[in-house]
């Protein structure tokens, strides 16, 4: 059960980190509301997953994904609020910091792939908090850049365990 979950976390995962990428970078015409609307879906998405990872007991797993639903829900919550979003920037930087500190236990630990999709979330964090504070878009722009390039990592972990491959 935890496995399937966290397979669908990590799909789940790709998916929202392409269009936080694709969004950023302007691709295509959007209405931040609708981005918002797609955030919090993903959010809800992981939740319930989550859920599952709670009741296997998979504490690593469960703690990744709050961190990533952390994520979905200051991102999103923030977009539809609009305002002063000061307390979503806080989340998503402080979100950095946990992605740094798992992606050094999973080094330390020889997980290559997860590893570097880790990683590859603190410096999307932390761009799009520096663009949140800062309004400065390039900060959002390179964030999206990272965040859809990351979002290709998690999309080949989930196919790979779809299909029972074990990545190095």
């Amino acid at each position: 059960m935890a496995h399937v979950a966290m397979n669908t976390l990590i799909w789940e995962a790709s998916v929202m980190l392409w269009v936080i990428g694709f969004v950023e970078l302007g691709i295509g015409e959007n209405d931040p509301k609708d981005f918002g609307w797609v955030l919090l879906s993903g959010a809800l998405l992981e939740t319930i997953a989550l859920a599952f990872l709670i009741a296997a007991k998979d504490m690593f797993g469960a703690t990744a994904a709050a961190a990533f639903i952390l994520l979905l829900w200051a991102l999103g919550s923030g977009i539809l609020a609009g305002g002063n979003r000061i307390v979503q920037q806080h989340a998503v930087w402080w979100t950095g910091i946990y992605f740094l500190a798992a992606g050094i236990f999973l080094a330390v630990h020889g997980i290559v792939v997860v590893t570097i999709a880790f990683l590859l979330l603190v410096p999307v964090t932390w761009a799009l908090a520096l663009g949140g504070y800062t309004g400065n878009h390039t900060w959002s722009k390179i964030g999206g850049f990272l965040s859809a390039i990351d979002g290709i990592i998690f999309l080949i972990m989930a196919v790979a365990a779809a299909t029972g491959y074990k990545l190095p």
